[in-house]
């Protein structure tokens, strides 16, 4: 009768099983290593997306869909200010002569006393020359209610170094040379601008836009509001109708929080903040224009919303796709999700978003940047596609991509930062990748 070894039954019960599996699973191109850790970071992520119910899983990705466009924003300011003022220099002086002195003469009339002289000239909010002459169509403007900046421009003189460097920004200055003189005229904290209202701003247009992307792909997929929640793979069409959504959403309900943004990144001649602070700004903007006021600019800023968000996230999230399914000579996966791959996605989808929106971006900061009388009639353009057929009659096509180079340049580290931020979060939490 055989006697039974236990530690020898063991040690080949353990062998067959080794080799059973090296039988059942093809080649890979992971090691033993790397395969155990993808099946348990794809098992944590199943088992925590699994115990996120579909309200908390969209909710956590507005929240992340926010912070991560939060800190881009602070980061990216400084840029957004420079591509601002590139933006609307030459405005006034190459808009009708007679809308120039509209303004002019309009605000010389609110603020200035019969008896006293009408200044020589006046300086628009974004360092344009405005003409003070009289002009036949100046009863266009009789009812404008009187305005800040009216009595910045007639009361407070300017500074004998602001107002040659306002004079001298009339030419449009190149990059350098208009750097220089922002930080001679106005000192280097003039690109904290804005800053306050741009994060708020990301605070709800961001959060909408990227915190319902997967909602919208899960809808118009035909899977359902409740859809997408394991990562499927969506066509090209689908990704862009979703962005389309998602960014128009977000930019009307944001867009109160733009339009403070871009005054306060605008030139003042004054040498003051054209507001004290955000609700100084909404008190301010809705005694002065009323409620329409603060959604001056809502059609291009939509505009602008659809297309960004469109071409961003659907060009971010198709590039990446096709990253991962990129394959070398052996078959092995070059891409892996993960920081390198959300890095060179995120590069491709800003450059593209930057081509797509700046000719809609300059057209809607110039728009928003104007003032408006009573009846809510822009001093410079009637309607934004009055301001585009203006821009490009006297400056040509090319102005539309006016501040291109700064576009990119907060626009690319901008979707990097935040996609980044926005994946890590997600991985974080178990909620599958974008």
């Amino acid at each position: 009768m055989a006697v039974r070894n236990p530690i020898q039954e063991q040690g080949q019960s353990q062998q067959s099983i080794t080799d059973k599996d090296k039988d059942s699973f093809p080649p890979s191109s992971f090691s033993a290593a790397d395969h155990s850790s993808a099946v348990n970071v794809s098992s944590a992520q199943a088992s925590q997306s699994q115990a996120l119910t579909p309200g908390q899983e969209l909710a956590a990705k507005l929240v992340f869909g926010g912070i991560g466009c939060m800190v881009a924003v602070v980061f990216t300011n400084p840029v957004d200010v420079i591509k601002v003022r590139l933006q609307l220099q030459g405005e006034a002086t190459t808009s009708s002569s007679h809308a120039s002195a509209h303004a002019a003469e309009s605000l010389n009339r609110l603020r200035t006393p019969a008896h006293t002289p009408t200044p020589a000239g006046l300086f628009s909010t974004s360092g344009s020359h405005l003409s003070s002459s009289s002009s036949p169509h100046s009863t266009l403007l009789a009812n404008a209610i009187p305005h800040r900046d009216a009595a910045l421009l007639v009361h407070e003189p300017l500074k004998p170094s602001l107002a040659s460097a306002t004079a001298a920004t009339t030419p449009t200055l190149r990059l350098i040379p208009l750097l220089r003189q922002i930080v001679r005229t106005e000192g280097p904290q003039v690109f904290l601008a804005g800053l306050a209202p741009a994060v708020l701003r990301e605070s709800i247009y961001s959060t909408i836009r990227f915190g319902s992307y997967d909602l919208f792909k899960g809808i118009y997929s035909g899977m359902g509001s409740t859809g997408l929640r394991g990562g499927e793979e969506t066509s090209t069409l689908t990704k862009l109708l979703a962005g389309l959504s998602s960014g128009m959403v977000g930019s009307v309900i944001a867009n109160p929080t733009d339009l403070i943004k871009v005054r306060l990144q605008a030139f003042n001649p004054s040498g003051t903040p054209r507001y004290k602070s955000i609700a100084d700004a909404c008190k301010s903007i809705y005694v002065e224009e009323g409620i329409p006021g603060l959604y001056r600019g809502v059609i291009p800023t939509a505009a602008r919303a659809m297309v960004v968000t469109a071409s961003q996230l659907a060009s971010y999230d198709t590039t990446k796709h096709w990253l991962l399914r990129q394959r070398n000579r052996q078959g092995e996966a070059i891409f892996r999700e993960g920081y390198l791959t959300h890095f060179c996605a995120s590069t491709v989808a800003g450059l593209v978003c930057s081509i797509s929106t700046s000719p809609i971006d300059t057209v809607k900061v110039r728009y928003m940047n104007q003032q408006f009388n009573a009846q809510g009639r822009g001093a410079l353009y009637s309607s934004a596609i009055d301001c585009a057929i203006k821009t490009v009659r006297h400056e040509g096509p090319l102005a539309l991509y006016k501040g291109f180079l700064m576009c990119w340049l907060r626009l690319g580290p901008h979707t990097m930062l935040s996609l980044i931020i926005f994946e890590k979060l997600r991985s974080l939490f178990g909620i599958n990748p974008v």
